[in-house]
């Protein structure tokens, strides 16, 4: 009879004992999860968070509130997230990222190329300033005189071109065969009657090949800014864009030639 009743109290006092066993396990793992959160805020705080280590803390900050849910309420601890830890930086004299700047859009290579030349210089304004102030040391220069007065181009343009094209250099060859002073290929030495090109290192015979067809491309276009961008490009260039093409070099080509004869008109 007394075996019968002591057996439900002991499974009763049995029942109890294993509930205190485990309040006080998941209060001590409580514990034991709240103060590696700690830790782990005042580690990051001081050194920076990995992303693999805030995403840790915050998993166990998850953990740890699952398991303070089972606990005494003396026991609990406030969850610590990823935003508490950010937060705590600030407080550690830990700059933020820097920002990243936004890049300025620069000016584009097109509008350039697109730009208009600074002036337009008329037939009629270089012919009413033929004279050439400036020229009287330059190298060539009776050349340049002889052919300015045989094909009626200003010497001060003659010299700009050459300028441009060679800076004096008699010897001067390009990659697309242009030859000389001025930069005559064989094919535009043969339109003005020059059918031997490797006359074309004789500086007589380049200067009057140059001018012969700067005077033939005042004559067909409009304005000299034509003209030297057709010198530069060729005439079909010219025709097809309607003006001085669209290309950088053809542009740059006559702003600097234009800037060199009003040098050589002072």
């Amino acid at each position: 009879m007394s075996a019968n009743h002591l057996h439900p109290r002991r499974i009763a006092t049995g029942r109890r004992s294993l509930a205190r066993r485990k309040a006080i396990a998941a209060a001590r793992h409580a514990k034991s999860a709240a103060i590696a959160v700690s830790a782990a805020a005042l580690l990051c705080a001081c050194a920076g968070t990995p992303d693999f280590l805030g995403g840790h803390a915050e998993q166990q900050a998850v953990t740890h509130t699952a398991y303070v849910s089972t606990a005494p309420a003396k026991h609990r601890r406030m969850r610590v997230t990823s935003r508490d830890i950010l937060l705590e930086w600030t407080t550690f004299g830990i700059d933020p990222l820097p920002r990243k700047h936004k890049r300025v859009a620069s000016a584009s290579p097109l509008n350039d190329m697109l730009d208009e030349p600074d002036y337009i210089l008329t037939i009629e304004q270089i012919m009413a300033n033929a004279a050439c102030n400036a020229c009287e040391e330059k190298p060539y220069h009776q050349m340049v005189l002889n052919a300015s007065s045989q094909y009626g181009v200003p010497a001060s343009l003659i010299h700009a071109v050459i300028q441009k094209e060679s800076s004096y250099n008699p010897g001067a060859r390009s990659v697309k065969h242009a030859r000389g002073l001025m930069q005559i290929t064989p094919a535009t030495a043969r339109f003005v009657g020059v059918h031997n090109s490797k006359r074309l290192y004789d500086p007589q015979t380049n200067i009057n090949a140059g001018t012969a067809y700067l005077k033939y491309l005042i004559a067909s276009h409009a304005t000299v800014d034509e003209a030297l961008a057709a010198y530069n490009s060729g005439p079909g260039n010219v025709r097809k864009y309607k003006g001085v093409p669209p290309f950088r070099e053809t542009r740059r080509y006559v702003r600097d030639v234009k800037k060199l004869y009003k040098v050589t008109v002072k």
